[in-house]
């Protein structure tokens, strides 16, 4: 088991810092005072010249330098946060043991091992407490096309219906449209990935999502914009996140997606 400060927050922790420093270090001067007078807010730039504070107002026309130094502000105390957080990690790693419970047995000599009955759940048990795992489905429109899976869910897409049919009948247990939590631009929201599915062996989630209009530029965007934001989350490509695509002339190709998702997995 990874300590916890190699988990993905860690290093999502790590390079949020980076950006907001960079980020700090580009920015102008000063910094940014906020006035309510007569129920409307006035802007001032604040800066110290000469051991004096000078505060200048910022009209209309000077909302890009107001919108840099609101950004500052807020920059700065996303960075204190950040490294305040990472810091906690750090120290709980420093603490963390070199194993888990779970492991003690693995360190055990096999003549010892087959009379001991370990912490571990078995393949089978793990499986079925993470399958007991009860969340709130996604909404769906009245409207809404319906496709039903081989499982007896509803689904949003024929794509996504093969996708789930593939998964069931290779035995891999699936939530469909589970929450996760992602951090975009430091704050939390909460995503629904298409597919979170499970690597028993090794006791793993990955994400699999599907992008299922590219051939739309808005959409193409969107969909790319997603997948920065999960790497800036850790989740990448082949470590935590499956992708398949498809454009109105280019269909998913199942057999392709069966391929990588059996040599990810390992089945």
């Amino acid at each position: 088991m990874p300590k916890p400060n190699t988990s993905a927050r860690a290093v999502t922790l790590r390079r949020l810092i980076r950006s907001k420093k960079l980020a700090l270090e580009k920015a102008p001067p000063g910094s940014l005072r906020v006035a309510n007078i007569r129920g409307h807010d006035r802007y001032y730039h604040v800066v110290s010249c000469d051991a004096k504070v000078v505060a200048t107002y910022l009209g209309k026309d000077r909302v890009d330098l107001t919108r840099k130094l609101a950004q500052k502000g807020y920059d700065r105390k996303v960075l204190d946060a950040a490294e305040r957080e990472l810091e906690a990690w750090e120290l709980l790693a420093a603490h963390f043991p070199d194993k888990t419970v779970e492991e003690v047995y693995d360190t055990l000599a096999p003549a010892r091992q087959k009379y001991v009955t370990p912490v571990r759940l078995t393949d089978e048990e793990f499986r079925k407490q993470w399958e007991s795992v009860t969340y709130e489905p996604g909404y769906f429109r009245s409207d809404a096309a319906e496709y039903y899976t081989d499982r007896g869910e509803r689904v949003r897409s024929k794509s996504e219906q093969l996708i789930a049919n593939l998964l069931f009948r290779l035995g891999i247990p699936y939530r469909y449209e589970y929450p996760v939590t992602v951090y975009v631009d430091g704050k939390p929201q909460v995503w629904r990935t298409d597919f979170t599915i499970l690597d028993v062996k090794n006791r793993k989630e990955y994400y699999l999502e599907h992008f299922g209009m590219l051939g739309d530029a808005e959409y193409a965007k969107n969909a790319f914009r997603k997948m920065r934001i999960y790497e800036e989350n850790g989740m990448y490509e082949g470590s935590s996140m499956l992708y398949s695509f498809e454009t109105y002339d280019v269909p998913l190709d199942i057999r392709y997606l069966e391929r990588k998702v059996r040599r990810t997995l390992g089945v």
